[in-house]
């Protein structure tokens, strides 16, 4: 009897059937009430594969009937250990491990870094072992634009004799590499997020009828989906498949939902508006524009799932807008949005003569912010608790005096407010709501592109507190006040990229502080 740590992986090979269908027969596992049936996945002639996660300790009992063929086993799941916290899930408008660990995506982008050498991936690999990102954004497809025009050595599928793609014939040297790849990101504690379909392509994957796209989704769940570490991503740009309706998205959304028994996150990117909100949609996947950056508690209150900034721009010099960013308006980005409530992915476009681009190909990072989004997560991932945003200050400096409350004092303004466009309200809430997190013993604040030389906090009167000025650019993070109660003001350093935690000190008041820099 095989035994299967939680969250892992059981396979079962079949030899000596006939291979009619890149998917065929199925395989039924029970453990108690609990049944969970998988479809089998070609893997050579002959030859099929079935791939399960166990996600309940005990005994699994198993039947597999693929063509004819009946076998019958037991396997014994463990529980998981070390880093294998099982797959992320949604979590309100957060995210979290299976087994209840915490899970803050800083994401990257490496759309085609499978498609290049050897060489050139293992690169890849060994870049991201020693980078903060935790989720990459990766094709399945080939994909062709500039700084990517090269042919990959193998594809997803054969060809007919007519020169289209035969979808019921997969190429399994590609399929075996993608498990390859898939597998050593889920080594490093790497949430491998899938794009399925994009636009940018010259080998006619863009093209593929209704049909053969629901038979390629159908082999990637039966042989990927086993995996812990799979996010789907419907697309990149998604209205840029002209091909495609709404009714073909949804399609591929429902299909996805109801064969992925392990429900893995599903989301769709666009290049123009969000896809509209849907039951199988998991989280937002979103490219939005600088002038977008307010609409994130927009897309909370409206979608109501965690929103993720998944193309903010990319670090670089190249001659296209989205290329161009310095290091600090990257990491600036970051810091926005994760204080807005939402979670960004970095990309890294450098112009090389050789063409090899992080964003495209992967290899080397060259630019200054992928160090300090890593001076971030380690922030945020000590902090402790459930996090949530900061509510309206009620502080605000033009209120009259001669109000009896706080909420009186501010009912003229916020009635002007509502009465304000949308745009405007938007824009305004920048200065109205701040950029803050907060926990329950602690908050964490961003003066965005400001340079305060003071700040005000309003602070329980019968606890303390301590503050710490931070400097998201230098990594640095220096006390500025401690035993804080009441209504006090800290100095600080009036200069772009600064923030301010404030954490409540222990009962015991044991609490260690030195200052720090990363």
């Amino acid at each position: 009897m095989e035994t299967i740590e939680k969250y892992g992986i059981f396979e079962y090979t079949v030899k000596g059937v006939p291979s009619s269908a890149p998917t065929e027969g199925a395989a039924t596992f029970r453990n108690g009430e609990t049944v969970r049936q998988v479809h089998a996945f070609l893997t050579g002639a002959g030859e099929y594969r079935i791939r399960f996660m166990p996600e309940e300790e005990g005994l699994w009992n198993y039947q597999i009937s693929i063509c004819g063929r009946e076998q019958e086993g037991t396997l014994q799941c463990v529980p998981n250990t070390g880093e294998n916290h099982g797959k992320v899930m949604a979590d309100g408008d957060c995210f979290r491990y299976t087994d209840g660990e915490t899970y803050i995506p800083f994401g990257t982008t490496c759309y085609a870094w499978i498609h290049q050498t050897e060489e050139l991936q293992e690169q890849t690999i060994k870049s991201l072992s020693e980078s903060p990102f935790n989720k990459i954004r990766m094709c399945v497809f080939p994909k062709s634009m500039p700084y990517n025009n090269n042919n990959p050595d193998c594809y997803p599928f054969l060809k007919k004799e007519d020169g289209a793609w035969d979808v019921n014939r997969p190429d399994l040297v590609f399929w075996e590499k993608l498990d390859k790849r898939i597998m050593q990101l889920g080594e490093l504690g790497i949430e491998a997020d899938l794009i399925l379909f994009h636009p940018y392509d010259r080998w006619g994957f863009a093209e593929l009828s209704q049909e053969d796209s629901l038979t390629y989704l159908e082999y990637c769940v039966a042989r990927l989906a086993a995996y812990r570490n799979i996010w789907w991503s419907l697309a990149n740009e998604y209205e840029m498949l002209f091909r495609k309706s709404a009714e073909d998205w949804d399609a591929y959304g429902e299909m996805l939902q109801e064969q992925d028994i392990y429900g893995h996150l599903i989301s769709v990117h666009n290049i123009f508006a969000p896809y509209p909100k849907r039951k199988w949609m998991t989280h937002c996947s979103i490219q939005y524009q600088a002038s977008d950056l307010d609409k994130v508690l927009r897309w909370r209150q409206e979608y109501q799932i965690p929103v993720v900034i998944d193309e903010c721009g990319y670090e670089g010099d190249l001659p296209f807008n989205w290329g161009s960013l310095t290091a600090f308006e990257m990491v600036h980005r970051f810091w926005w949005v994760m204080l807005r409530g939402g979670f960004c992915t970095h990309g890294e476009t450098f112009h090389r003569e050789d063409e090899i681009l992080w964003w495209a190909k992967g290899g080397r990072l060259y630019g200054e912010s992928a160090p300090r989004i890593a001076f971030l997560k380690a922030l945020l991932y000590s902090l402790p608790g459930k996090r949530h945003l900061a509510e309206m200050d009620g502080k605000n400096p033009n209120e009259a005096d001669t109000k009896d409350t706080e909420e009186d004092s501010l009912r003229p303004f916020l009635n002007r407010l509502a009465d304000a466009p949308e745009e405007a309200r938007e824009t305004f809430m920048a200065v109205v709501r701040p950029l803050r997190l907060e926990g329950e013993t602690w908050y964490l604040e961003y003066f965005n592109r400001n340079r305060p030389v003071y700040a005000d906090l309003h602070l329980a009167k019968n606890r303390k507190y301590r503050a710490e000025v931070i400097d998201i650019w230098n990594m640095t993070r220096e006390m500025i006040g401690e035993d804080l109660s009441g209504d006090v003001r800290v100095s600080l350093p009036a200069k772009e990229g600064t923030a301010i935690l404030v954490t409540e000190l222990s009962k015991t008041g044991q609490d260690k502080y030195k200052k720090t820099k990363i």
